[in-house]
């Protein structure tokens, strides 16, 4: 009975998971900590590339080293970022339940959207990544220090393995991202009840957008910090720039469908307490006339009463998430772009 009631379930997904959600259940069978299979990855993928490495006599090639630990972490990081953020959105959308205008097995399905992915899709979209990064160095786009690979036949076999690799989870993720987060703006701006007194639930998933726009830009960062060059001329703190505004549009974005229907809910609150006004106000000048001043002395109390309101609705904020959540992703995205800026000056001005 077991087996027929998780065979129905399982044919009532929209779609068979991808095999990377299947990883990610995997490992949280195992009795160990996740943090520990993926930094376990990541180091493995390192090590085995420098066995190679040695193997093949190159460890005088000491510029290939940051490519090599790069390659392989990102691999991993990219992995447990992605479990992460699955298991933040699902989080996040249990958080809002209250608020969400949906049904039990629509509430079902949106949790197993927000954290699987559709396998075709998923497979086709890393082996377009590889197939770019394949294709851009056919054309020539290739970093000098590769040059080495020509003197390093065996490592290069495994080094290009672990590299295209490396551009297959990339394209992945950002298939994951993309996907995500139009999921979160639609739960926001079709499915969700606004109540612009109880606002914590609606925070939920700025920390969703917030991991994903910070490990993002981190990425980046990283791989600027290795390849120093592409650092040389404007055109790279250009791209690095570009990336920083990108982030903020990752954490941002998702984001809009609420902001904009907690604005049209705090606009219709302040019309109604003006439309309140009026009334008050066409009461008291009818009380004044008729020297009425007990009437005036009690719309005067009720004028007040409305103006407290007026005012405690007026600061209501209509951007879903707390104001340190913010703080710390602008300084997350922004300060390495500052620092990036600031070395760039001085090493200008000291090469003069």
């Amino acid at each position: 009975m077991a087996e027929t009631t998780t065979d129905t379930r399982l044919e009532s997904r929209p779609y068979k998971p991808s095999w990377i959600d299947r990883f990610t259940d995997w490992v949280e069978t195992l009795p160990i900590s996740r943090w520990a299979v993926y930094i376990g990855l990541g180091l493995v993928l390192v090590l085995i590339q420098m066995l190679f490495l040695w193997l093949d006599g190159g460890l005088q090639f000491d510029a290939l080293f940051p490519v090599i630990i790069f390659n392989g972490l990102l691999i991993a990081d990219l992995l447990a970022l992605i479990h992460m953020l699955d298991d933040q959105s699902v989080t996040a959308l249990n958080s809002m339940r209250s608020t969400l205008a949906v049904s039990e097995p629509e509430f079902d399905e949106f949790q197993y959207r927000l954290s699987t992915m559709p396998s075709r899709t998923t497979f086709i979209v890393g082996l377009i990544m590889m197939a770019a990064l394949i294709l851009s160095e056919l054309q020539g786009n290739v970093p000098i220090r590769y040059a080495a690979l020509e003197q390093l036949p065996v490592f290069a076999v495994v080094y290009h393995v672990i590299d295209k690799s490396t551009a297959f989870f990339v394209g992945v993720f950002v298939y994951h991202t993309v996907r995500q987060l139009r999921l979160i703006n639609g739960i926001y701006s079709n499915h969700t009840r606004i109540n612009l007194f109880e606002l914590k639930p609606l925070y939920a998933f700025s920390k969703v957008t917030a991991t994903t726009a910070v490990g993002l830009v981190l990425c980046v960062y990283v791989w600027m910090i290795i390849n120093p060059d592409l650092l040389a001329g404007p055109l790279g703190l250009g791209g690095v720039a570009v990336f920083t505004i990108l982030a903020v549009a990752v954490f941002v974005w998702p984001l809009l469908g609420a902001h904009r229907i907690m604005q049209m809910e705090k606009d219709k609150l302040l019309q109604d307490i003006d439309l309140q006004f009026q009334t008050v106000f066409s009461m008291f000048n009818q009380g004044f006339n008729k020297d009425d001043f007990s009437a005036i002395d009690r719309l005067n109390g009720m004028i007040s009463s409305l103006e407290i309101q007026h005012r405690r609705i007026e600061a209501i904020p209509t951007w879903p998430w707390r104001p340190e959540t913010i703080r710390s992703v602008l300084t997350a995205i922004g300060l390495p772009l500052v620092l990036m800026v600031v070395q760039f000056f001085i090493e200008r001005a000291f090469n003069r």
